[in-house]
């Protein structure tokens, strides 16, 4: 299955296993920031199999706290990168990253606050934005500048 089948409805997700699977559709060609997005897809995952599990066994605190550490690391490779190569599309690419480390922070911030549903809700909001929006948009329109 994948992730817009899962996404978009097609395909009802399973009980256990990957939200998302990392392929090729996911790869810029470039080992270092792949390996970064692998990392990205790997926590997503964690989080996705503790959630679904009945005995939730993850800190979500601390996953979310490596998550972000990961993200932060990787936003700020995939800039340097891009800035040394000129890539047009930099400023905007900067402002959604910019972006999505706050929502990453917010949720993380009142992760003890919200309601389970909200908190879900805005998780699976969040990485949908991070997969689909971003790697799959912004990251693949500036593979060329991306790419090892």
């Amino acid at each position: 299955m994948s992730l817009l089948s899962l996404f978009h409805g097609h395909t009802p997700p399973p009980l256990v296993g990957e939200l998302i699977h990392w392929d090729d559709t996911l790869s810029v060609d470039n080992p270092v920031i792949d390996g970064e997005h692998r990392a990205i897809v790997e926590s997503l995952n964690r989080v996705y199999a503790d959630w679904m599990a009945a005995d939730h066994r993850l800190d979500l605190e601390e996953e979310l706290g490596k998550l972000a550490a990961i993200v932060e690391t990787h936003f700020a490779n995939e800039e340097d990168l891009m800035a040394r190569r000129h890539c047009p599309t930099l400023p905007d690419h900067a402002r959604d990253h910019r972006d999505m480390l706050l929502e990453m922070r917010t949720i993380a911030n009142n992760i003890h606050a919200m309601p389970q549903a909200k908190l879900e809700a805005q998780l699976l909001r969040f990485i949908r934005r991070l997969v689909m929006g971003h790697v799959l948009s912004w990251d693949m329109d500036a593979r060329d500048y991306l790419r090892a």
